[in-house]
């Protein structure tokens, strides 16, 4: 005998109450009763829809549609799947844009985070800018979601103009630029506003920290992470990596090649990759004695130094950690178009003797 239920809360509560003396016995009642509270918070913002159209406000409808279509995509993978349902389509990483990043790392992960960390005014805000330059020439269909907490938006687009020199009014458009967040989560639900949306830069992470200790900080970088899987999930595209800039803790860095000890929280075990500046001929203490690591110190020239990339370091997997030797300039940074790039190891075969 067919047993039909209702669609509402009430009538499937009622109904799976009743199950226990064997009116259910063949049906998933938690699975009922999830399917039916999702239905009812999609119809209710699919009213709320309606209303804004009527009104003429179609941007507001909009909104509410994307986060009622959120809701359903995402709800339908909160069950385990068979492998034969997986799609065999996944790369490990995507490509940035960046000869530089992109021939010694691979690229950045598709979902993830991407930690680049420096000690004030080493251009941490410059690579930044030139990564979305990247990112944006490569993927002409996507935008980008640019976090400024350190400054206006005037501002950060005269930097950008002085970074990047004249560009188009459709590359401005595809530039999203947001100078107010109070924590991860606000920048998460604006970056789900946007359907074109590819990547999300964060400058810089402190900013977003109420207070100054571990627990703030793994909250951050956490929300980040999981926010980046969630939006890929209803994404387009598939993919949603953030990057997000980070400082040398005060006391903690002391000269030298940066470590992972340079940072007050690396978020190391939500980061893909951690990406530390470095450079050489501006650092007056590189011969700080309790730094175990060398560089070679060369005029204009830079290092970007990984201490991590998760999935393995495809291009130089038997000699990592190490760093990238690239051009730098005072005026623009780091070079992530760099034609004579270098890989330096910095395992242990390659570790300077200690003293």
């Amino acid at each position: 005998m067919e047993v039909k239920y209702g669609i509402t809360l009430l009538q499937s509560s009622k109904f799976a109450a009743q199950s226990v003396n064997g009116l259910g016995d063949n049906l998933d009642w938690v699975g009922v009763i999830d399917i039916c509270h999702r239905s009812e918070v999609v119809q209710i913002e699919i009213d709320k829809a309606k209303r804004m159209l009527q009104g003429g406000e179609i941007e507001k409808a909009s909104d509410i549609l994307r986060r009622a279509t959120t809701t359903l995509s995402v709800s339908q993978r909160l069950r385990s799947v068979t492998a034969d349902e997986i799609s065999d389509d996944y790369i490990p990483f995507m490509k940035l844009g960046s000869p530089v990043w992109d021939k010694h790392i691979g690229g950045i992960p598709p979902i993830g985070l991407v930690v680049i960390a420096a000690k004030t005014f080493t251009g941490k805000t410059t690579i930044a800018i030139s990564a979305m330059n990247n990112f944006l020439e490569l993927y002409k269909e996507k935008e980008i979601l640019f976090v400024t907490l350190e400054d206006m938006t005037e501002g950060w687009k005269e930097r950008a103009r002085t970074i990047l020199g004249n560009k188009s009014n459709e590359f401005w458009k595809r530039c999203r630029i947001m100078e107010f967040a109070s924590s991860p989560d606000e920048i998460i639900q604006e970056a789900s506003r946007h359907e074109n949306v590819g990547m999300i830069v964060v400058d810089y992470v402190d900013y977003l920290a109420k207070n100054k200790d571990l627990e703030s900080y793994e909250n951050i970088y956490k929300t980040l992470s999981i926010g980046s899987k969630s939006l890929a999930v209803s994404s387009k595209f598939r993919s949603m990596p953030i990057i997000t800039l980070a400082q040398f803790g005060k006391g903690a860095y002391n000269g030298g090649v940066p470590t992972l000890n340079s940072l007050m929280y690396t978020g190391e075990q939500y980061a893909y990759q951690i990406c530390m500046l470095y450079h050489p001929d501006g650092d007056y203490y590189a011969d700080n004695k309790d730094n175990g690591y060398e560089l070679p110190s060369v005029k204009h020239r830079g290092y970007l130094v990984f201490w991590k990339v998760k999935n393995g370091c495809r291009p130089h997997l038997d000699e990592f950690p190490g760093a990238i030797q690239t051009n730098w300039s005072s005026k623009y940074g780091f070079d992530l178009n760099c034609d004579n790039s270098k890989w330096f190891s910095l395992t242990s075969e390659t570790k300077r003797k200690s003293r």
